[in-house]
């Protein structure tokens, strides 16, 4: 075990949260693409069908890998994901948002052009983890779940 002492909080946590989807989901989204394929098959527009019918053997394939396992560590430094030290000055701000049975922390770049850094805390708590990283960022409490992550927790992908 790696003994450095500018590690303040470690955890290992899922890259997404792991949904429950019961039965009727399957039948709605099994449905869907049937009903997807058919528009395709009627209108000539092959592609559509193609990629209709390829969605649900990508997803049966995805779904038995299960999430992969990140190694997440707040430093002094930064924050590492996976051996991949990003500094604080590379970061802006961040915040935390409380989903069902998790947290999620997001942390924004300072560059426009890349996009949010999405953690799940895992078993830290997520009180702790805002001590720990208001030392270094600013958090803020005005930003909400942005409308393309609140439709895929809403479709359980």
């Amino acid at each position: 075990m790696e003994t450095n002492t500018n590690t303040l909080l470690e955890w290992q946590a899922a890259a997404r949260p792991d949904y429950d989807r019961s039965e009727k989901w399957y039948v709605i989204a099994g449905t869907l693409c049937i009903l997807m394929i058919g528009y395709g098959i009627l209108t000539s527009a092959w592609a559509l069908s193609f990629i209709f019918a390829v969605i649900p053997a990508l997803y049966f394939v995805l779904r038995n890998q299960g999430h992969k396992q990140r190694q997440i560590r707040i430093r002094e430094l930064g924050i590492e994901i996976d051996g991949k030290l990003t500094g604080w000055g590379e970061l802006k701000e961040f915040w935390i948002l409380e989903g069902t049975g998790y947290h999620e922390l997001h942390v924004a770049p300072n560059k426009q052009i890349k996009s949010d850094i999405v953690i799940l805390t895992g078993d830290i708590d997520p009180y702790q983890l805002r001590d720990t990283l208001g030392k270094f960022l600013p958090q803020v409490d005005h930003r909400k779940e942005r409308l393309l992550d609140a439709i895929i927790r809403f479709c359980k992908l």
